[in-house]
């Protein structure tokens, strides 16, 4: 999949046009997994959206689900690297775009996006459904902290290493980047990224009782859950249509999101990514 930059941006999108391609996308990355007998699931505010709203929470501009690295393989496997028009991306730190997790992209969709706060200079890629693979975790509670707190360390020396010296959201965060910044950037962005990638993979899925995400930016520990309370899917509405959710997804919300049938206030009803989205075009 090539690189896209500012020329590549037709018309802006509205977010409703936006969440109509993601549900084709999800629509279609579900029946592909029915059809040849892969795990997935509703995750994150995709699923909350799918028990409090039947659909997208209004505010919402992404799509997320969960399924077992095993499954991820297979996937990957199957498709070839494609799931009907749409592209399907593995962890991969020589693509263009590389995520720390599995990734559907649509390449009529450029999104822009700013670096997380650190950065004014917008990137450019294609919009995407993030596949999370759910791994196994050590079954002891100081093993399981310790495997978490390695990954969000490495996770920080990775992005410190891409970022300038003086660069953050908070004072903290400009001191962190500005001590560790040297040291970052000297290891270098790919072997943080391909570090991390054997630490979340280190434990068996099938072997463990214990599963979790770890590749997902916003959550860490919270999305621990016992693999056989979680695995037997169950149907819910999103959209209208009918995907596969985790058994005790009231388990699983209340983890993330506490009492998540209430409503935020009018003024947290926003999405938390800075992005704009607009129609493909070719460049000149």
């Amino acid at each position: 999949m090539k690189r896209l930059n500012e020329n590549n941006c037709g018309d802006i999108m509205s977010l409703e046009e936006l969440q109509k391609i993601q549900l084709k996308m999800l629509k279609t990355f579900a029946d592909f997994c029915i059809e040849n007998d892969i795990r997935y699931y509703l995750s994150g505010g995709t699923l909350l959206g799918a028990i409090r709203h039947q659909g997208f929470i209004p505010w919402d501009d992404d799509v997320d689900v969960n399924v077992p690295r095993p499954d991820c393989i297979k996937l990957q496997e199957l498709s070839c690297g494609h799931i009907g028009p749409y592209i399907l991306q593995k962890p991969d730190v020589f693509s263009p775009y590389h995520a720390e997790s599995w990734r559907l992209y649509d390449p009529s969709v450029v999104i822009a996006s700013s670096l997380g706060g650190t950065s004014k200079m917008p990137v450019y890629y294609a919009a995407f459904i993030d596949i999370f693979p759910i791994e196994g975790l050590p079954s002891s509670k100081i093993n399981i902290w310790l495997h978490y707190f390695k990954l969000v360390c490495i996770r920080k020396l990775m992005r410190c290493s891409t970022v300038e010296y003086w660069s953050g959201k908070n004072f903290p965060a400009k001191i962190f980047h500005l001590v560790a910044g040297p040291f970052a950037k000297m290891v270098g962005y790919k072997n943080w990224y391909k570090w991390m990638q054997r630490i979340v993979a280190k434990y068996s899925f099938d072997d463990s009782e214990l599963i979790g995400v770890m590749t997902a930016p916003v959550h860490t520990t919270e999305e621990i859950i016992r693999k056989q309370d979680y695995l037997e899917p169950i149907s819910v509405k999103f959209e209208g249509f009918d995907f596969c959710a985790p058994s005790n997804f009231d388990v699983y919300l209340t983890q993330l999101y506490g009492d998540y049938m209430k409503m935020p206030p009018k003024g947290k009803q926003v999405s938390h990514h800075s992005f704009k989205f607009y129609h493909y075009r070719e460049s000149d």
